[in-house]
């Protein structure tokens, strides 16, 4: 309860009005200045950016850093063949669990200098940036797809 309410519910009544402030008062009493932390983190944006391909092993990592509202996943997935590249297959944040889940995937090409690929594994470098609001995941999950279902590559707690 602030100050002014107190204050408020003494000035105008007795003992009988004052056990009623001091209960708490109505629900929409909620002061305002209350931090936003306590309420669950929200994805506001999600930026995916390719990095680099060249040809390769079959190496999957990713590393995962943060700021005060970013999370910033950078890694690596490997495709079959030059005519596989990599993107976002999603970014979902579950409240329940407090862990914030960023899948991608690789994907056959679709520009112009698909036509001829190379028979060789190659390695796709990618960032995806996941701005948040009121706070930080607990934990982050970072899974690859290369077409045989999702697999774990990183989890990293305590953001």
């Amino acid at each position: 309860m602030n100050r002014r309410t107190l204050l408020r519910c003494l000035g105008t009544a007795g003992g009988a009005l004052v056990s009623g402030c001091l209960a708490g008062g109505p629900a929409d009493d909620t002061p305002t200045d209350a931090p936003t932390t306590d309420r669950p983190p929200v994805v506001d944006t999600v930026e995916f950016s390719l990095r680099g391909r060249t040809d390769g092993q079959q190496r999957d990592t990713a590393s995962v850093s943060n700021d005060a509202s970013t999370v910033t996943v950078t890694g690596t997935i490997w495709g079959r063949n030059g005519c596989r590249t990599a993107q976002l297959s999603s970014a979902t944040y579950d409240q329940e669990t407090g862990e914030l889940t960023v899948a991608v995937e690789t994907v056959d090409r679709t520009d112009e200098t698909a036509v001829a690929c190379t028979q060789a594994i190659v390695e796709i470098r990618y960032r995806v940036v996941v701005s948040m609001s009121r706070g930080l995941p607990e934990t982050v999950v970072v899974t690859h797809d290369r077409g045989d279902g999702p697999q774990e590559v990183t989890r990293t707690s305590g953001m």
